[in-house]
């Protein structure tokens, strides 16, 4: 009974999360306890023993690792379980299995369809359960291959407009720097469309991120840049033009805006992280953005008038964005490239 409970589980746990992630249980499930509440808070915990350089080159390590062990920890969870289900039938088994050692021999040749020869079910209930373990151990192989060129494709998609925002906005990323490229580039007017685009980034981060919690662990080539900072940064954008630019043609940004926000509390509700009211910035550090956007080119509105409704919009995401970068120890962005700091 242990054995086929031990089965049942594994096999419950990998359905749910390749195949169905989206309808997942995070409790009682060995993924996320595993990887979130395992792995993850210990692996910090022995890097913040090393120096900063060493910590930021094992931070990339994580996700890969955590991915080994989650496949492996699967694997050796179906060999334990059939080899309890051998054990109790070792009778029906040729030589009969008589410990536990042959029991998880003959199912790890079983689970990974090897096939010896050295030993062999003699009857049906060992020959049923023989059956069923390189079903299930053909499937794993088959689903596993699936994720990881799922997991590849997400990762790439993802990080193809962090690497784009380099050139716009700056590593880190600042909202401030990328309005003020597209203006000085003479390139305004595709802002907008550039909404649209990021717009769509998001949908699918929302989408790909919360079936694949482990994509949240993948961490982009530079050291300085994240996805996370990269939303942080073209949520400013759309934050300034929204509150503070004299022009008409923002409405994409608002979209974008809003969709931004949803995405951002809805990733933070799946990993039951809790709003923040940190999102305070120094009243100054946005007068001297607005000054720089007004030499830009700009037409800035009065910024002690805008002020409180700046902070309004932005409070609306940076409650969110902050427990993210924190619970992921990710690289956030700068409100000015002289001001390395979230605020």
């Amino acid at each position: 009974m242990t054995g086929f409970l031990i089965v049942v589980g594994i096999a419950f746990d990998v359905f749910h999360t390749i195949i169905m992630p989206r309808l997942a249980l995070q409790r009682a499930r060995i993924a996320p306890l595993l990887i979130g509440q395992f792995l993850w808070p210990n692996f910090k915990r022995m890097l913040n023993l090393f120096p900063e350089h060493w910590r930021l080159g094992w931070l990339e390590v994580f996700a890969p690792l955590a991915f080994v062990m989650l496949l492996t920890t699967w694997l050796a969870g179906l060999i334990t379980g059939f080899a309890f289900l051998f054990y109790s039938l070792g009778d029906y088994v040729k030589p009969p299995i008589s410990d536990l050692a042959d029991a998880f021999y003959f199912a790890g040749t079983s689970v990974l369809t090897l096939g010896f020869g050295d030993v062999v079910a003699a009857a049906w209930p060992a020959r049923a359960i023989v059956l069923l373990a390189a079903v299930l151990g053909l499937i794993f192989m088959a689903l596993v291959v699936s994720l990881l060129f799922s997991m590849l494709s997400y990762l790439q998609e993802r990080e193809s407009v962090v690497n784009t925002l380099v050139s716009r906005a700056g590593q880190p990323p600042s909202g401030v720097v990328l309005l003020m490229r597209y203006r000085e580039l003479s390139i305004l007017p595709s802002l907008s469309t550039s909404f649209v685009q990021w717009e769509t980034w998001l949908a699918s981060i929302l989408e790909s991120h919360r079936s694949f919690p482990l994509l949240m662990f993948f961490r982009s080539s530079s050291p300085d840049n994240s996805w996370l900072a990269t939303v942080g940064a073209t949520m400013d954008a759309a934050s300034i033009l929204l509150t503070s630019i004299n022009d008409d043609w923002v409405g994409e940004a608002d979209l974008y805006y809003w969709m931004g926000v949803s995405m951002l509390r809805a990733m933070a509700g799946s990993f039951n992280l809790e709003a923040v009211n940190e999102a305070s910035m120094d009243k100054q550090q946005f007068i001297t953005a607005m000054e720089l956007l007004q030499q830009a080119g700009y037409s800035v509105r009065d910024s002690e008038k805008i002020w409180p409704y700046f902070m309004e919009r932005r409070s609306g995401y940076m409650r969110y964005l902050i427990p993210l970068t924190e619970r992921f120890d990710s690289p956030t962005h700068v409100w000015l490239p002289e001001f390395k700091s979230l605020g």
